[in-house]
């Protein structure tokens, strides 16, 4: 028997278990920083199973260690857990049980997937090299204060055993149900939010001379910021400026004393990152003192694009076609524009990411982030699969 089957059979055994979990965590969705209940669950399932666990990163996260039977590479495998502020408004029997929250971005299938890659690999450790470290995160989405993987890595989390290499992997809309791609160099972009509070001297609408207009200082500088991209970056480079709040005033016949600008920034290369976060923060200021005000930029550097190692990215390529077939392998085509702070851990060490498809031929499924977001199951066992191969190749050095 293959070790291919091996897994593929293992897996299937445990996909039903599997789908419980992700339904109970889908049940009892928790925010950014407060996944108690989840980490609670994690930890039980991992100690039912035999594995070694650890907990202390960033409040909540979790960390499960995998002993292999020879020696080898350690390898890290990446799992958020948390949710979303969002109405759940699907009726399927597991839908979301606390008003207000509930899992539109797969993080609930990520977490299951975990603990079954956990089981899997138990029943495989004569065949393992190395050791696997499972990395169950929190606080993926709160990109306001920075994500929860940069804390994890703070709190001790890539050390004893330390990482060789990680994966991560993301369930994904956009790649057909079976399918896993991923693609060399940047995989998705960097995330920056901004906040500009213009100043200005507020007064009568009928004596504008008599103050200074924040409000179209505000327009100045949202106008200006669109010449960021197409007269700074280089036209083979890529990078995104999105202005997505611009607030002001109180009455139709009151200058106000301030306005605010609110957006966010997305690149794909760490120097143009840092040319972008320049040029805004000099036209925000320069324009708001060429008019008479001022301006405070707030520019968060949050979520780094996230680059997938060229030698990461070949193994483990190599790994989806050998398990799941040359065929359900994708090359990415470009990256997501979307942040992921996966980044931080593929900054420290040597990491590939991964979408993981979901969509079914001819079906057009609902995007993440939706009220109504859910995805097909049966890519959970595609998902731990993947995993699995990526943790036993990766730990060999292959």
């Amino acid at each position: 028997m293959s070790a291919s089957t091996t897994i593929e059979q293992r897996v299937n055994d445990a996909l039903p278990w599997i789908v419980d979990i992700r339904r109970e965590i889908h049940r009892n969705p928790e925010r950014s920083g407060q996944e108690t209940k989840t980490q609670a669950l994690v930890v039980a399932r991992l100690k039912e199973l035999g594995v070694e666990v650890k907990t202390g990163f960033y409040g909540t996260g979790v960390s499960g260690v995998i002993r292999g039977s020879r020696p080898g590479r350690t390898v890290g495998l990446r799992f958020d857990m948390d949710a979303l502020e969002m109405q759940e408004l699907n009726e399927h029997e597991y839908k979301s049980a606390v008003p207000g929250m509930m899992h539109a971005c797969g993080h609930d299938g990520h977490t299951a997937m975990g603990l079954g890659v956990a089981r899997v690999l138990m029943g495989m450790r004569d065949e393992l090299a190395g050791t696997v470290k499972l990395v169950f995160q929190p606080a993926e989405e709160d990109a306001q204060s920075g994500g929860g993987a940069q804390y994890m890595i703070r709190d001790g989390v890539l050390s004893d055993p330390s990482v060789d290499a990680m994966v991560g992997m993301h369930l994904w809309p956009d790649l057909e149900l079976g399918s896993v791609g991923t693609k060399p160099g940047a995989m998705m972009a960097g995330s920056d939010p901004f906040i500009i509070t213009v100043k200005g001297k507020g007064g009568h609408a009928s004596l504008p001379h008599r103050t200074v207009d924040p409000i179209y200082i505000g327009s100045q500088i949202v106008s200006s910021l669109q010449s960021v991209v197409s007269r700074n970056v280089d036209p083979f480079e890529a990078a995104v400026v999105t202005v997505g709040v611009f607030q002001g005033g109180s009455r139709y016949n009151v200058i106000p004393e301030t306005a605010t600008i609110q957006g966010t920034v997305r690149s794909f290369d760490e120097g143009v990152r840092m040319l972008v976060r320049d040029r805004v923060i000099a036209i925000a200021e320069k324009t708001a003192e060429a008019l008479g005000g001022s301006a405070d930029v707030d520019y968060r550097l949050t979520y780094p694009p996230l680059v997938n190692d060229p030698g990461i990215y070949a193994i483990v390529k190599a790994s989806v076609a050998t398990e799941l077939g040359a065929e359900k392998y994708v090359e990415v085509a470009r990256p997501a524009p979307g942040g992921e702070d996966f980044a931080f851990f593929a900054k420290a060490v040597p990491s590939a990411y991964l979408f993981l498809g979901y969509r079914k031929p001819g079906e057009t499924p609902v995007q993440p982030h939706n009220p109504r977001y859910d995805f097909d199951e049966a890519a959970l066992g595609v998902g731990v699969r993947t995993m699995v191969r990526c943790a036993l190749d990766l730990g060999r050095g292959e």
